[in-house]
């Protein structure tokens, strides 16, 4: 294409050279004017001619770039009637403006597609940028805030100021939990931020969904576990005192002259009644030990001052334990309770020893770390907790030991909600590890 469009280009300039040739010759040596005008017309044709077949081929690429440039992929270049080199180079326009229009094509195509997936989840979803101003706001979230149409983020002032704040001061990987009452319907909302970059833009990417129906799914099933719980207590205690009482009036009514005998079973029924009423009241003592727990006094403390005051306490109990406590950051430190977090470590570090009873070498392991939530790990080699135990041992007087109380741990769980934090547990045959992260 390139020497055909050279030669074309060599002939004119050599037919051009040939006419002013002649113009010069007939004009100075053979002095024929009247031949002179017509060459000097043919060589203005020619040059004429010459400029608009270079200027051809930049106008028809000006007008490809310039297609491409408005996303016009309707262009089209003839690719016969013209010369090979240039039949061949619209071929090779047509060809790029094609693959151009299949690109684009194949990009509105996953851009729908997007769309059509963000307005099917039903967890609503809202775009925004640096000024604050929404690109992307789904079907979901407009239902959910019962808000047709939202341009700028303060817009949602209007819902609620508490909503607005929280999304603001939301950062990139956290999220929050927050109730809002919105046409008289209580909306329990978890919202996640994230951030991304785009086209030298920040924008920031917020999901709000609504979790109220798992909430009071999970809490009915809470509570019909801690009234079996409860049942279960209570039916204990109470049903031998009601057939022991049933038996002493049986006594009573039959017996009219009390030998030492008959006084002698009266006492020990007596006796078993009180044993089954402290009994009860011991666990009565319990439950609003559970629920009436203190408010916690904060203080910026040491973890390493924490750990070492607990392992003092329980010395006693350590004595045959290998107990290691791992430092693998320097200075950390929790705000938070000391006195509450204290009984947490005790309450957990009880229940490793327990663990541990039949083990042979028993052995505890205490690993404190920062990455960044501070984190503080009780590790036992014990036998491990069943798989179908594992997930009820957060319950409230759900117990597997033959003298547990079982409220230990709902206890710990409690305090550590109270410090914004977490109580996890992962178990196998090798042992078991409560993870606490503030």
């Amino acid at each position: 294409m390139s020497k055909n469009f050279r030669l074309k280009v060599i002939l004119r300039i050599l037919i051009l050279t040939c006419i002013l040739c002649l113009l010069i010759y007939c004009l100075l040596v053979a002095e024929k004017y009247l031949r002179s005008v017509y060459l000097g017309v043919f060589a203005t044709i020619s040059i004429l001619e010459f400029i608009y077949f270079i200027d051809k081929t930049n106008r028809n690429f000006t007008t490809f770039l310039t297609a491409l440039l408005q996303n016009d992929f309707t262009t089209s270049f003839a690719e016969t009637g013209n010369t090979r080199s240039l039949n061949d180079l619209h071929s090779t326009y047509n060809k790029i403006t094609r693959k151009f229009h299949d690109l684009n094509s194949e990009k509105e195509m996953h851009h729908l597609y997007l769309e059509a997936l963000v307005e099917h989840v039903k967890v609503g979803i809202l775009s925004y940028d640096e000024n604050e101003k929404i690109h992307l706001i789904n079907n979901a979230l407009k239902e959910l805030l019962q808000k047709p149409q939202l341009l700028y983020l303060s817009g949602l002032k209007s819902v609620s100021p508490e909503l607005l704040q929280v999304v603001q001061s939301l950062k990139p990987g956290e999220n929050k939990l927050i109730k809002l009452t919105i046409d008289g319907s209580l909306l329990h909302l978890n919202i996640y931020a994230a951030e991304f970059k785009l086209k030298d833009h920040y924008h920031k990417l917020i999901s709000f969904q609504n979790i109220k129906n798992e909430l009071d799914a999970n809490e009915m099933d809470a509570w019909q576990k801690l009234i079996r719980v409860l049942t279960h207590e209570i039916m204990n205690s109470v049903t031998p005192i009601s057939s022991l009482s049933d038996t002493l009036h049986q006594i009573v009514q039959r017996e009219e002259n009390f030998n030492e005998t008959t006084v002698e079973k009266v006492l020990q029924g007596l006796d078993a009644i009180r044993n089954r009423s402290m009994g009860l009241q011991s666990f009565t003592q319990a439950y609003r030990s559970l629920t009436q727990l203190p408010s916690p006094k904060y203080e910026l403390f040491k973890t390493e001052l924490l750990i070492d005051n607990v392992i003092h306490l329980l010395s006693p109990l350590l004595k045959n334990v290998d107990l290691k406590v791992i430092y693998e950051a320097e200075n950390i430190q929790i705000l938070g309770d000391p006195k509450l977090l204290a009984q947490v470590l005790i309450n957990l570090l009880k229940n490793g020893l327990e663990a541990t009873e039949k083990s042979p070498e028993p052995r505890l392991c205490i690993k404190v770390n920062q990455t960044p939530r501070v984190s503080i790990e009780i590790q036992d080699n014990g036998s491990g907790i069943a798989d179908d135990k594992i997930d009820q041992i957060f319950i409230p007087f759900f117990t597997t030991k033959p003298n547990g109380s079982g409220i230990g741990l709902a206890l710990s769980q409690q305090i550590m909600r109270l410090h914004n934090g977490q109580i996890t547990v992962s178990s196998s045959q090798a042992g078991t590890t409560f993870k606490l992260e503030f």
